[in-house]
């Protein structure tokens, strides 16, 4: 196996047939790969908490819990997460690590469009979203819904996890040597190739900056999200494949447009935003992508995203396929201009190359909220 991030074969052969396999599976559910990870199902427990808290390497995650628990619960169908607060869940698996594979964990992409965050808990990790090499550790998510209530339950699944043989360092393909992929991989509207910029200090990222054209579809730039609703939000449900009933939302019982004067917007303090960047993907079969916010000196602005982009996510349209910025104001307004730079990404080397994957809900979307609310009409 050379070193570079798992695709779903090898994760599959890692958590099952392993000897001893990766995962101890707590209520014994398993879950099918994607082409770079793997969904994180929720177990049948979680607790309360004061505040947002991490482990130290002196202390495991229940350690924390016991130490500034509120309550326990037992997690069940009719279970509703309300924003402000903060929960720690149980995951439905353990891991064990070999000694060369570590992993990280990011929020699934329909989970961060609802403005939740999630972050992976490992035992004696000082940093959330990383199991080192070699770990041994029960796992449990932080869940901190900020704008919507969320409906969740045992099974299902808020955040996802990748594989990765060897550091990351090993893993990185450079901006110089992504010019010689076959095919572009990163485009703009028009499909030609976009001029790679390195990240200043870094010179493994590239930049990505933000789109604010209107969207040839919708006739807007962007979604910001209503103030004070109620109604809860069940993440999973999808559009029915087979004609059956569509319990998807209405996005404008919770969503409302948002126009650029001049491709100039305001961000407003504790409101959460929806655009897209203007550099789009085409990712090939044997690369994978983590992105990162840019910096924290971009203004008084929150930058968060689903952290992973799968190997053929907008690999077959030839004008690619944009990531998706969820943006958050918090103590002042702030203007945001057409460009500015909002996200750096890195491009990891697969261990193999990874099959494409028809399920996959966001590799041909545009300027789109998440996969359980209806299609925008006018």
């Amino acid at each position: 196996m050379l070193a570079g991030v798992l695709n779903q074969d090898q994760v599959r052969r890692l958590l099952i047939d392993y000897d001893p396999p990766g995962i101890k599976s707590t209520d014994a559910i398993l879950t099918n790969p994607d082409p770079s990870s793997i969904d994180l199902p929720l177990g049948a427990e979680y607790w309360e908490m004061p505040a947002s808290c991490r482990p130290r390497k002196k202390y495991a995650v229940s350690d924390l819990i016991q130490k500034h628990k509120i309550r326990q619960h037992e997690l069940t169908d009719e279970t509703i997460f309300h924003p402000h607060k903060v929960y720690i869940v149980r995951l439905a698996w353990d891991l064990e690590l070999p000694d060369e594979i570590c992993a990280r964990s990011t929020a699934k992409s329909s989970i961060g469009r609802l403005d939740v965050l999630v972050r992976l808990l490992a035992d004696h990790h000082p940093e959330f979203d990383k199991v080192d090499a070699g770990g041994k550790t029960n796992l449990y998510v932080e869940v901190a819904p900020i704008t919507f209530s969320v409906k969740v339950r045992p099974g299902i699944a808020l955040s996802q996890m990748r594989f990765m043989r060897g550091t990351e360092e090993l893993c990185t393909v450079t901006p110089p040597a992504l010019k010689y992929e076959e095919t572009p991989v990163l485009v703009l509207r028009d499909g030609s190739k976009v001029n790679l910029s390195s990240a200043q200090g870094d010179s493994n990222a590239v930049l990505l900056s933000l789109d604010l054209s209107d969207d040839p579809e919708l006739g807007f730039v962007g979604f910001v999200a209503k103030e004070h609703t109620d109604m809860a939000i069940d993440p999973t449900v999808r559009k029915p494949k087979d004609g059956g009933e569509d319990r998807r939302l209405d996005p404008k019982l919770f969503w409302q447009p948002v126009l650029a004067d001049q491709e100039v917007v305001t961000i407003e303090r504790d409101r959460f935003y929806i655009f897209r960047s203007t550099e789009r993907f085409r990712i090939p079969p044997h690369l994978s992508v983590e992105c990162q916010a840019y910096s924290e000196s971009l203004g008084d602005i929150r930058i968060h995203y689903a952290g992973f982009a799968h190997p053929f996510f907008g690999y077959d349209r030839s004008n690619g396929t944009p990531l998706i910025f969820e943006v958050r104001g918090h103590s002042v307004n702030t203007i945001l201009s057409s460009e500015d730079v909002l996200a750096k990404v890195y491009f990891r080397r697969m261990s193999a190359s990874a099959s494409a994957d028809a399920e996959q809900a966001y590799n041909a979307q545009e300027l789109q909220l998440s996969a359980c609310f209806k299609e925008w009409q006018e």
